[in-house]
């Protein structure tokens, strides 16, 4: 055969398709320039696969599971900031807040983290144990936590919650460039982000110092990594800036100079333009005067469900309009399976001879079988769709409660992101 065209069994293999179908798209006339000779056809090197939802081979089953696993990959969210910003605290008391409920939302995980995040809350509660005991000590392992967000005791959604030690970040002219890039990686691959910024480097009245002190101990090493992120993707990740021990800094930085702080510290993030960044600033703070040297403080989470609920919201926006592209699809794959099998229909009912009402009838039965199937698998994609978006909606209304929402560096609200 003439080498600019390939033989059914060729295409076959190529497209992972049978050669009987290959066959019958030819016949039907939906590969652009094919030749037939005498019962050989030739089809052109260059054509292109006709979209079509028959699932032949284990193969197609295989490349339409990755696609759609592509479409609802794992949600990963990424904590960021340097040693003794809190970012176990942070954790510590985010579980334990969402552990118990909170307007019916709980976050679950595994028996085994379950016992030992209880464990070190309990140890961080305990007033009776000297300041060493009862706050942990900073690490130099990457933490990872899977978790799941439930409302009503029905899981909204599992995700992935990554902890670099703060150390970690600013390795790369120290030698350790493979951790350095793991955590480039993390950022790439994380639904949201997460930065910490101690409500420690807060305190007196200076500002200009306080943005310095945020400078240097914060914002020089990880917007590296943002400045990185965003030439390979010319966006950013939606990102919540958390202030930690909020209630240590409060007499000293009231909420507006906490903005313009951290506008000026991580001034990038806040640049008006078209780029595509969301930014909030979220004061947090697992109780007041915990950090005294008494110890005397007690645990009173505040804010402390914020972050998590903005990054699940992202995350979930993007699987309903990836599941919406999904449904689309399904029904498009659907009408030309029906469509393709009308044709037959049709051409056996116009035959002069040798026509089968068997055959007729046969195709009758797959029109109405193939047309039952898309409605019912229709109907459960869309009820999955509303359950998902339902969620999203319940989220918004504790998200709206954020005060600093930064969308392409102009102040706005959280109801603005979802117009």
């Amino acid at each position: 055969m003439n080498r600019d065209f390939y033989t059914i069994n060729e295409v076959a293999e190529k497209w992972e398709l049978t050669p009987r179908w290959i066959r019958s798209l030819c016949i039907q006339g939906k590969i652009p320039g094919v030749v037939q000779f005498g019962k050989v056809w030739a089809i052109p090197k260059d054509a292109e696969k006709p979209r079509d939802g028959r699932i032949t081979t284990g193969k197609y089953r295989n490349w339409r599971k990755k696609d759609e696993d592509n479409n609802m990959k794992k949600t990963q969210i990424t904590i960021l900031g340097m040693s003794g910003a809190g970012k176990t605290c942070y954790l510590l008391g985010l579980y334990y807040k969402m552990g118990a409920g909170l307007r019916g939302y709980t976050i679950t995980t595994d028996e085994d983290t379950d016992v030992q995040l209880r464990d070190r809350y309990a140890r961080l509660c305990d007033v009776t144990l000297d300041k060493e005991k009862r706050f942990p000590a900073g690490t130099d392992n990457i933490s990872k936590y899977v978790f799941d967000l439930q409302y009503g005791y029905n899981t909204i959604m599992s995700f992935d919650w990554v902890d670099y030690p703060g150390g970690l970040l600013d390795r790369k002219n120290s030698g350790n460039l493979e951790e350095y890039e793991d955590v480039k990686k993390a950022i790439n691959n994380s639904s949201s982000l997460f930065i910490c910024v101690d409500g420690s480097l807060l305190l007196g009245d200076d500002v200009d110092e306080k943005i310095d002190n945020v400078r240097d101990n914060c914002s020089n090493v990880i917007n590296t990594f943002f400045s990185e992120y965003f030439k390979s993707n010319n966006e950013l990740p939606p990102t919540a800036i958390i202030v930690t021990k909020y209630d240590v800094c409060k007499d000293d930085t009231d909420e507006e100079e906490l903005c313009e702080i951290i506008e000026e510290a991580f001034s990038p993030f806040f640049v008006k333009d078209e780029n595509k960044k969301i930014v909030t600033i979220i004061p947090v703070s697992i109780g007041t005067n915990i950090m005294d040297n008494d110890c005397s403080g007690k645990m009173k989470p505040l804010n402390i469900h914020l972050p998590i609920f903005m990054g699940i919201w992202f995350a979930l926006s993007k699987k309903i309009q990836s599941h919406v592209n999904y449904i689309q699809r399904q029904e498009e794959d659907n009408d030309s399976v029906i469509s393709t099998l009308r044709d037959q229909k049709a051409r056996e009912e116009n035959k002069w001879i040798f026509k089968s009402r068997d055959e007729v009838q046969k195709l009758a039965r797959k029109i109405q079988e193939a047309e039952n199937s898309g409605r019912k698998q229709t109907q459960e994609m869309k009820y999955m769709l509303n359950v998902m978006t339902d969620n999203s909606d319940k989220l918004i209304k504790e998200l709206e409660k954020i005060p600093y929402v930064y969308i392409n560096g102009e102040r706005g609200s959280f109801s603005d992101i979802v117009k």
